[in-house]
């Protein structure tokens, strides 16, 4: 992968989990790889899709859910799902 979008990936990753050094960092880097202010803002829109559309989602889900809308068991006695953190 060229050094522009690995750079251009990098920044919509640190938009999208909102780490402000990464993104300081990615921008220097994107620049000084030849991405131009337009990229950069693509980078910037398309991760802002990304993050409203998965809080979104969790905030319908969660709306929902308080609603008294079934919820699917999926874990046993072990936690939330195998994937879960909390």
């Amino acid at each position: 992968m060229e050094p522009k979008t690995k750079e251009l990936l990098a920044i919509a990753a640190s938009v999208a989990s909102g780490c402000e050094t990464c993104l300081k960092t990615h921008m220097t880097l994107a620049r000084q790889a030849g991405a131009e202010s337009r990229d950069i803002q693509t980078a910037v829109n398309i991760a802002r899709a990304v993050r409203l559309q998965a809080v979104t989602s969790i905030d319908d889900l969660a709306t929902q859910w308080a609603q008294g809308d079934p919820i699917a068991v999926i874990a046993g006695d072990t936690g939330c799902g195998p994937s879960c953190n909390c």
